[in-house]
C-alpha cells in the first residue's frame, strides 16, 4: 500500500471512531520528505464535550494499530482535547501548526 493511500485509511479510521475529532498530519509525512521506514505522526484534536480517558486513547489508537499491523508502517498518534493543544504554546506546537495538513 503506497503512503498517501495509508494516510487517507488512517483518516477513514479516525472519522469512524472519532467523527467530531480533527487529525492534523505533521512531521516527515506533511512535509513530503518521509522515507519509505518514517513513521506517520498524527495529532487526533477530541472536540471538547468528549472526556480524554485513558480507555478513550486506547480505542482510538486500538483502531490505528491495525491499520499499522496492516500496512507495515509504524503510526505514532498523539490525542488531546482540542481546549488543550489550543492552550499550548510550544515549539511542537508551533512546528504542528506550520506544516501541519488537517485530515
Amino acid at each position: 500500500m503506497k503512503r498517501p493511500d495509508i494516510v487517507h485509511r488512517i483518516a477513514e479510521t479516525l472519522r469512524r471512531i472519532a467523527p467530531n475529532a480533527q487529525a492534523i498530519l505533521y512531521g516527515s509525512e506533511a512535509r513530503g520528505d518521509a522515507r519509505p521506514d518514517s513513521d506517520i505522526d498524527v495529532l487526533i484534536l477530541l472536540d471538547d464535550s468528549e472526556q480524554l480517558t485513558a480507555e478513550r486513547e486506547l480505542e482510538i489508537t486500538r483502531h490505528l494499530y491495525e491499520v499499522e499491523v496492516d500496512t507495515g508502517i509504524i503510526i505514532s498518534p498523539m490525542v488531546m482535547l482540542r481546549r488543550m493543544w489550543e492552550n499550548m504554546t510550544t515549539p511542537f506546537t508551533l512546528n504542528v501548526m506550520k506544516e501541519g495538513i488537517v485530515l
